[in-house]
């Protein structure tokens, strides 16, 4: 920061524009102009034109150091109504503002001066802020810079002394220490950014999906510091795009259009075939079909096209996952990410599953899940870009924490082993489960809080047995003998059957203890 010229008048109002401020000065405008100073008073502690701060405050909030100081104004009086007991003194600890700011921007005035005020205590740079108790105007002026922000040797070089000597003039010419300015400064700093994290919070819970550069004019923050405070939180405002979208709405005409020149070039009716073909020619995928249409099938049914038959499908309809990611982006403990749905969907237990949401709409759909999540944040934020009755249908509020009567669990996996014998692996299950409309596998064990493994064994199949690690050299020698009494032929095909049956040792392990499966063959039949 330069402040090489504090001591000099500013220069007279000329037609000349003064020069803007530097990355570093817009910062600390902002953060004084959020801690209550106005324009003129952030200039002479910066050295710089009033006029140059409010260009740059305007520049990080539109409307400027106004409407920073209403936004603090609004959020101070809800403090106090919601603290009737508390006198403004405390909303210093609170909001991280001097308290004699915290008067002038509430309008009430002070009724006698402080004085000097232990460290630590509220009102103790209110002081600093006033002169009081100070040698002189160096003493006054060095203990201001210090306290907002100026560096010791910053101040030195204003004056044409060392940092030292500053750290004495703070010490002994005022009555506070360099020691004491920085720690009550720290405090305030910690304070206004909680404060400020709660604010950016609550804006973000009121107002989900909304786009962050609609919050400063509310809050009195840049977009650049609501990213910082919301975290993972802001990709409910700006999800990451892989590719700029258009804004222009395709008309239910077009729509019917692109589905008839997808039926007549494949002879198709799926879903993910048609999601598929669209990427190809650069047009909207099914969902965008389904939503302008109601459902799949009426899309189809509006572009005069009959439907394939598919597998039969879970209890939940399309409306009802999708309102299961709304509840989940708007939930405090839920996200935007795909992680962050499935984890908030595993807490509540009449919840469909990730899988089955990614399944049917994103994997079997063709689609991407910022798509999907970029659905969903239009839903909350701009409805009435789509269909009201599809809108309606998916916010309808649902009860995810009370399970509807279904089968039990283990019934799904019963009929999986009447079908396809007592020992199932998962993949085996998962492409049995897809073709008969049954739960997923994750949705099984989300259910039971067990693994697959004891699903298996509870239904009455037989799991694979685990593996032991690190046999020995005779311990292999004792199941290659048995093998090659069942196999004489001892091929590698009939072994890998054998082994996963009987719970034997791994071909590779073989191999490493006999150097190769011929030779291990060989030494076995001796």
């Amino acid at each position: 920061m330069s402040i090489a010229a504090l001591d000099v008048p500013l220069a007279p109002a000329s037609d000349t524009p003064h020069p803007p401020l530097t990355d570093a000065e817009a910062h600390r405008a902002l953060d004084l102009a959020q801690q209550g100073f106005v324009p003129s008073e952030i200039g002479e502690l910066l050295d710089v034109y009033p006029d140059s701060v409010e260009t740059a405050i305007e520049d990080a909030v539109p409307g400027g150091s106004a409407v920073i100081a209403a936004a603090l104004r609004r959020r101070l009086r809800a403090w106090r109504r919601d603290h009737e007991d508390s006198a403004w003194w405390e909303a210093e600890a609170v909001f991280g503002i001097p308290h004699a700011h915290v008067l002038r921007l509430v309008r009430v005035p002070r009724d006698q001066e402080l004085g000097i005020v232990a460290p630590g205590e509220p009102g103790y740079l209110d002081t600093v802020l006033a002169g009081s108790g100070c040698k002189d105007l160096r003493a006054s002026r060095s203990a201001r810079l210090y306290a907002f922000g100026a560096t010791l040797q910053e101040i030195g070089d204003l004056f044409g002394v060392t940092r030292e000597r500053i750290r004495q003039i703070l010490s002994r010419d005022t009555p506070w220490s360099s020691t004491d300015l920085s720690a009550a400064a720290n405090v305030l700093a910690r304070a206004r950014r909680s404060e400020h994290a709660d604010a950016a919070e609550h804006w973000s819970l009121a107002h989900p999906a909304a786009p962050l550069d609609e919050a400063p004019p509310a809050l009195g923050l840049s977009v650049e510091q609501l990213r910082q405070l919301l975290g993972r939180r802001r990709s409910r405002h700006e999800p990451a795009f892989d590719a700029p979208r258009e804004a222009t709405r395709r008309t239910e005409a077009e729509i019917i259009e692109d589905l008839r020149a997808f039926h007549a070039e494949t002879g198709r009716t799926t879903c993910q075939a048609f999601t598929t073909w669209a990427r190809e020619h650069d047009v909207p995928g099914h969902q965008t079909a389904a939503i302008r249409f109601g459902t799949w099938n009426e899309a189809l049914k509006a572009a005069g096209i009959g439907t394939d038959k598919g597998a039969p499908r879970s209890s939940f309809s399309d409306e009802d996952l999708w309102a299961a990611v709304l509840s989940a982006v708007q939930a405090p403990d839920g996200g935007t990410t795909f992680r962050a749905v499935e984890e908030w969907l595993a807490r509540h237990p009449a919840a469909p599953s990730g899988a089955l949401i990614r399944q049917r709409l994103c994997s079997h759909g063709g689609g991407s899940w910022t798509e999907t999540i970029s659905t969903a944040l239009a839903v909350l934020h701009t409805p009435e870009d789509l269909d009201p009755a599809w809108v309606e249908e998916i916010t309808e509020p649902r009860d995810w924490e009370t399970p509807v009567d279904e089968p039990d669990p283990l019934d799904h996996v019963r009929a999986a082993i009447d079908a396809l014998g007592p020992r199932i692996t998962t993949a085996r299950y998962t492409s049995w489960a897809r073709a008969e409309g049954r739960p997923t596998m994750a949705t099984l064990q989300r259910r039971t809080g067990k693994l697959w493994s004891e699903l298996l064994t509870e239904a009455g199949g037989t799991p694979n047995a685990s593996k032991i690690k690190n046999r020995s050299r005779a311990e292999v020698r004792e199941y290659m003998t048995r093998f090659l009494a069942e196999h004489p032929g001892g091929s590698t095909a009939d072994y890998g059957t054998w082994s996963r049956v009987n719970a034997a040792p791994s071909r590779s392990t073989v191999v490493d203890r006999f150097g190769s499966w011929s030779a291990a063959v060989e030494a076995c039949r001796l």
